[in-house]
């Protein structure tokens, strides 16, 4: 028997087998650009044929946000399960397969989106139809909703249903993405399962400087991409104050007994010292993505803009920079701090986007005790189950707002070091261990069952 059958097998194969069918199916969408009411319809075909309510509600063309209700008895308010259909682009990526033909390959599956965010839309939807089918006692209705345009902010999606239909999706409790399952290094066994109860905040800043405009055989000394190029590096060369946040000292703690040497210390040393870093402690993590992220606020150009025309000198240079900010620090503060940095009068700096700040969801002993379980259930006591702050926005922040208590957790697990060699989320060649896909639809679904009986 296969490594992959075993652990269809253990995950009891209707449900798994089933997933796995419906990931294939949605990760063959390419909804990089939109056009999510095309997986929504996928989807609402299934639910129909299992008697289950469902509708699709376009935010614009193609937009579609599809929202499902398996009935409870109503003893307790409704729990909410939310994942989106959109993924990011893949132009530009040097992909070694066709990232919407998911392709198994050497223990992995491959495809925009199976880590980011279809393999957990595809374990709802399943969960979803075994509860139906099993005709599962339930003590509160089970919302499903699977969003669009999370990737740009939600205003198609999550955002637009919290302003326009809340009562569709108001729930008491939320679980949604922004969590992990860590494997360790060689890929074999659990590690880590996260409970995600408070996020960074996104904003992204405009970076201007204008020009005169003419005909490039007559360069100024002023030219205005020249101006932004040294804000640009001056911008990149940034790092802002470090510091241990609550929920990131046991990130820490846990990480340092899966690191060696120098990182191993450094990590201790600054789980140790918290809130302040070390010096020499923040020299080490500054140097790896992931630890970096973690102890402070991060600012990175991701898109730049001259001239339409290469004989032509730009009357503007422009540059977004995105940055993810602390809980305990403001956008403002952000602000000023690239307005310092930069220290040059000519380059105008604007926010371009406010995606939202949400707060942090109080560790309900109900949501913490319900992962415990169903982590120690599936891989063992030897699974470390810890509250974290994610890096990344996800629609949660909405929720959060809506006064409804979203935690995130993952169902498809990953090392680190896939994180680090771009793998993971948004990466080329985005991938998710084959093997582990079942276990976490079982996952999701011990979790849903403590909290939806």
């Amino acid at each position: 028997m296969t490594a992959l059958a075993l652990a269809l097998l253990l995950a009891s194969p209707s449900v798994a087998a089933e997933a796995r069918q419906i990931l294939d199916q949605i990760l063959a969408v390419d909804t990089s650009h939109g056009g999510e009411t095309r997986v929504c319809a996928l989807i609402k075909a299934r639910f129909d044929q299992a008697g289950i309510e469902s509708q699709i509600l376009e935010s614009a063309p193609g937009r579609g946000n599809l929202i499902a209700r398996l009935k409870g008895s109503g003893a307790k308010k409704p729990l909410l399960l939310l994942a989106h259909l959109d993924v990011v682009p893949v132009e530009g990526q040097a992909w070694n397969t066709k990232p919407f033909e998911p392709t198994e390959k050497d223990g992995f599956l491959y495809a925009r989106g199976v880590s980011d965010d279809k393999a957990m839309a595809a374990a709802i939807v399943a969960v979803a139809l075994d509860l139906k089918r099993s005709g599962a006692r339930l003590s509160r209705d089970v919302i499903i909703a699977l969003t669009a345009g999370e990737e740009t902010g939600g205003a198609a999606g999550a955002r637009w249903l919290v302003e326009y239909h809340k009562e569709l999706i108001d729930g008491e409790v939320a679980l949604n993405e922004g969590g992990d399952l860590m494997l360790d290094e060689k890929g074999e066994r659990v590690l880590q399962a996260s409970l995600q109860p408070a996020e960074k905040t996104f904003q992204t800043f405009r970076l201007a400087v204008r020009g005169k405009g003419g005909h490039s055989s007559v360069p100024p000394l002023d030219n205005p991409i020249t101006t932004l190029a040294r804000a640009l590096v001056k911008v990149g060369e940034l790092r802002l104050p470090a510091h241990v946040l609550p929920l990131v000292k046991g990130m820490l703690e846990n990480a340092a007994l899966h690191e060696q040497g120098v990182m191993a210390q450094a990590l201790r040393g600054a789980a140790a010292s918290a809130p302040a870093v070390a010096p020499q402690d923040e020299e080490v993590l500054s140097k790896d993505r992931i630890f970096n992220a973690d102890i402070r606020t991060t600012c990175v150009a991701t898109m730049l803009q001259g001239s339409p025309q290469d004989n032509v000198l730009p009357t503007v240079a422009e540059a977004q920079v995105n940055c993810r900010i602390l809980p305990d620090e403001s956008i403002e503060q952000t602000q000023a701090a690239l307005v310092k940095a930069i220290g040059d009068p000519l380059v105008e700096l604007t926010q371009v986007s406010h995606f939202g700040v949400g707060g942090e969801s109080p560790l309900r002993p109900d949501v913490e005790a319900a992962v415990r379980a169903a982590a120690k259930k599936i891989w063992g006591s030897e699974v470390t189950v810890l509250p974290t702050m994610s890096a990344g926005a996800t629609d949660s922040r909405y929720l959060r707002q809506a006064g409804i208590a979203a935690y995130g957790i993952h169902v498809a697990p990953g090392t680190l070091d896939d994180q680090r060699k771009g793998f993971g989320a948004h990466g080329a060649n985005e991938r998710r261990p084959v093997r582990f896909l079942a276990d976490g639809v079982r996952y999701l679904e011990e979790i849903t069952l403590s909290l939806a009986r």
